[in-house]
């Protein structure tokens, strides 16, 4: 393909010079006689004479020019317009519909047939009637490219975060769009030019008055009578025609091949695509998974033995994680058990700088072993090196061995099957790895083709989540129940080596415990080495034979980089970080201030209030800062939100919690006028607004900021932290340019965050940077009432302490009001001064936040607290 492309472009451009330069070194004029009509080639004329007389070489060095100009200018206006309109149509649904309907009433006369008729009635147009010609009736198809193309880019959180800021059309099409369009705007401008060169021959050749009589075209309609006399006046502009259009198609169908094999992303790589998958084993038909591990160990956290007394600490005799022996080659030699081996693995940019520091782990067939540390510590980094995935730019070193398989050493062909085949790889941000347009259905056929619809119903089942999930969109799913498909889908292949990063975080208490023995029990029975990370410490310590901690490279000291050991290894129960296990805890492995307090399988700690100086905050009694009535949502027929009325003062902090899938997020973007609603109205700032309808509540400073839960999608790919926190600055805050390098590093540190990140992009942060960032791209913007949906989730519990910290320092000194949407019922009834359950789209329970857990009236809330 490479030399086809290199071919391709070589003969394209030395076409396009000699047309472009080629008047300037033709020998004869290009109207000069040199012979008899139809001469063969020979003398003065290297190419023979036309049916004129003139020399055919000169012609074509002449007759070039004009026709490459006209199709480039009108590959350029169709492109460009086209890329426009699609930008506008997935910000703007209404203008959008407008657009699709007049492309539809065009579309409806044949291009080619209007482009001639129109031409043919106006022949005095000339050059400007065909490119107008060429806009109405190109711009329809190419926009409906561009429209499918930005939708997915519309829908995601840094474009929602822009929208919420009351960011302008122009800004979101042009800043926030159509930067990241560019490899589809460079195909189609290829494949424009491509039908404009024909389309311009085309209607020269059929005589239409739209350009000179000078050119390839004419070439050959005028010397075709005579191709047998004298076939170069025919066949060299003919071929100078086509070695542009078909060279620029394989250039740009080689540069579009090209882009489509960019290091693919984890879940990418490991999606099933191809046969050879074996069919998973049927759930127990006789209810919930056991409690009890099938080869003796304990049970997890919250569940009791048979006897009714609570499973106590597991067995601690697997080895250490970092003890890998090293043979005489360059690859360490597994043990007989080890799926995989990791030694030495480190990853660093071309810069230097280190992502991970160096980490060495076995994993054994039918144990779990889990990786823990703050985040940015590089936990996702290594496990997507068992994939034999690096992120762009970065280098790696070290030896990764998976069943037998030195996944770095692997052709592209033999590193797909064996992600096919012998692993599986959920993310920790699922919500942008599944197609949001195909339904469950889809997505577990496609993961295990030859398993049946009983069996992958079964499967839902173990997740938690029952048949009629089988009929939904993925896109209409809550943030949890994405998880739970993308685990579905991955424990459906029955991998060798199943790698799960942060496969907990979202899910409610006694989801959360459900999953987590299904985990645990699944390594067992179907003999999976599982690999998760997760900052539930109290839960990972339950069900992981082996953890290992995972310093940030920062933390590493220099001395111990060298040795290629992780920092901190717990095997098998042993370790300070194990206390408390087999026992129920907080949820999120928090500690619980006060006396705790187990009731059955529910843990409340006594003494759980808010900050002393919550609910005083100002002067006198707060005002109302955000205020909901009768917010009412339906998506696909299905109600997620029924007539919901909420209240937020000016320096508190309202928790939404409730199982996945109850509507907290969609209550989240309803308020934050991202979302339509059925009925419903919206109070903040001092301004009233309806929900059906999208609005904007305020555009500047006091306005209201959403932090969405989805850190994949939360930052636009290209621009650079500063360049992200920059926009909010001038534009909200309207910070003076010389201070805002100073607010930057400000807002970094306010989420604990170093000031050299500030150059990175996206892809060079972890899960829990890219939330942080955007954290501080909503603080940016000194919002009046901060809706903060799961921003946790992916935080340490030092992170995340910090986090909620800095929010409440915000609520003392600034009145700032927050709406915060978690799973994490410690966090709630330390940091929050109201609370609000929801389950199935209704409020079930209201009220303080340590009185409601401290006895919970309603069976969901009891739930959270498993």
């Amino acid at each position: 393909m490479r030399s086809w492309r290199w071919g391709a472009g070589f003969g394209v451009g030395l076409v396009v010079l000699c047309a472009l330069v080629g008047p300037l070194f033709a020998p004869h004029g290009a109207q000069e006689a040199v012979g008899i009509p139809f001469a063969e080639p020979g003398g003065g004329a290297v190419l023979g004479t036309d049916r004129l007389g003139r020399d055919v070489f000169s012609h074509l060095l002449t007759g070039g020019t004009q026709l490459l100009v006209v199709s480039a200018v009108i590959a350029v206006a169709v492109t460009v317009l086209s890329a426009v309109l699609g930008a506008v149509a997935a910000v703007r649904p209404r203008a959008g519909s407008v657009i699709e309907l007049a492309g539809d009433l065009v579309i409806l006369l044949p291009a080619v047939l209007g482009i001639l008729l129109v031409l043919t009635a106006w022949p005095q147009g000339g050059v400007a009637a065909l490119i107008v010609v060429s806009l109405v009736f190109g711009v329809p198809y190419c926009a409906r490219i561009f429209a499918a193309s930005a939708a997915s880019i519309a829908a995601t959180g840094y474009v929602e975060a822009a929208v919420a800021s009351g960011e302008s059309l122009a800004y979101l099409a042009f800043r926030e769009i159509l930067p990241n369009l560019r490899s589809v705007f460079t195909t189609q401008l290829g494949l424009r030019f491509v039908v404009a060169i024909y389309l311009v021959s085309t209607v020269s050749f059929l005589g239409v008055p739209a350009l000179g009589a000078d050119n390839w075209a004419v070439m050959v309609r005028d010397n075709a009578s005579g191709i047998l006399l004298n076939p170069w006046a025919v066949l060299a502009p003919s071929a100078a025609i086509a070695v542009v259009a078909v060279g620029v198609n394989l250039v740009v169908t080689a540069g579009a091949a090209r882009r489509t094999r960019r290091p693919r992303t984890p879940d990418e790589s490991a999606s099933p695509t191809g046969a050879g998958y074996v069919v998973a084993p049927k759930a127990a038909a006789d209810g919930p998974v056991s409690a009890g591990r099938p080869n003796g160990r304990p049970a997890l956290m919250g569940a009791e033995a048979a006897d009714g007394r609570a499973s106590g600490p597991r067995s601690s005799e697997r080895r250490p994680a970092s003890a890998v022996a090293t043979g005489r080659g360059s690859h360490p030699v597994p043990d007989a058990e080890d799926v995989a081996v990791v030694e030495g693995l480190t990853v660093a940019s071309e810069t230097g700088a280190v992502l991970l520091a160096p980490l060495s782990f076995r994993l054994t067939a039918g144990t779990v072993t889990a990786l823990t540390g703050a985040s940015g510590a590089g936990k996702s980094t290594a496990m997507r090196a068992l994939l034999g995935h690096v992120p762009v730019g970065m280098r790696c070193a070290g030896t990764v061995l998976v069943a037998g398989q030195d996944v770095f050493g692997l052709d592209p062909r033999a590193l797909r099957m064996f992600r096919r085949e012998r692993i599986a790889y959920v993310g920790q941000d699922p919500g942008s790895e599944l197609n949001p347009l195909l339904r469950v259905r889809a997505l577990l056929a496609e993961a295990a083709p030859t398993n049946s619809e009983a069996e992958r119903q079964a499967m839902l089942d173990r997740v938690g989540l029952d048949e009629t999930f089988l009929r939904r969109r993925v896109g209409r799913l809550s943030g949890g129940q994405q998880r739970r498909v993308a685990l579905a889908r991955a424990l459906l292949r029955r991998p060798t080596v199943l790698i799960l990063d942060e496969p907990l975080a979202g899910l409610h208490g006694a989801l959360r415990t459900e999953i987590a023995r299904l985990i645990a029990d699944l390594a067992v029975t179907d003999s999976t080495a599982v690999l998760l990370s997760g900052h539930d410490t109290t839960t990972v310590h339950a069900i992981a034979d082996t953890v290992i901690e995972v310093h940030p490279p920062s933390a590493v000291p220099t001395a111990d980089r060298s040795s290629a050991m992780p920092e901190e290894v717990h095997a098998g129960g042993g370790g300070p970080s194990a206390a408390g296990r087999g026992t129920a805890g907080p949820t999120n492995g928090a500690a619980a201030s006060g006396d705790e307090v187990l009731r059955g399988e529910i843990t409340v700690a006594e003494g759980f209030t808010a900050p002393a100086d919550a609910t005083t905050i100002g002067t006198g009694v707060p005002g109302i800062a955000l205020s909901a009535r009768g917010i009412s949502a339906t998506v696909d027929n299905h109600r997620i939100l029924r007539a919901i009325d909420l209240e937020v003062r000016a320096g508190a902090a309202l928790a939404v919690v409730g199982p996945s899938g109850a509507g907290k997020t969609t209550l989240a973007r309803v308020i934050a006028g991202l979302q339509i609603a059925e009925a419903g109205v919206v109070e903040a700032g001092g301004m009233r607004a309806p929900v059906e309808k999208r609005r904007r509540i305020k555009v500047g400073a006091n306005g209201i900021q959403l932090v969405t839960q989805n850190p994949l999608a939360a930052l636009n790919p290209r621009r650079t932290v500063e360049q992200t926190l920059a926009r909010p600055l001038r534009r909200i805050a309207r910070v003076p340019k010389p201070d805002v390098r100073e607010r930057v590093e400000a807002l970094l540190a306010d989420v604990d965050l170093p000031a050299d990140l500030a150059g990175r992009r996206p892809h060079e942060l972890s899960g829990g940077q890219r939330q942080r960032v955007a954290l501080a791209r909503a603080l940016a913007a000194d919002p009046a009432v901060l809706i903060c949906d799961e921003i946790t989730t992916a935080l340490d519990q030092h992170t995340a302490a910090g986090v909620m910290t800095l929010l409440d320092r915000l609520r003392t000194e600034h009145g700032t009001a927050v709406l915060l949407i978690s799973h994490d019922m410690a966090l709630v009834a330390r940091h929050c001064t109201d609370l609000l359950v929801l389950d199935h789209g209704e409020v079930v329970e209201r009220g303080d936040p340590a009185i409601v857990l401290a006895a919970p009236a309603h069976r969901a809330t009891a739930e959270l607290l498993v």
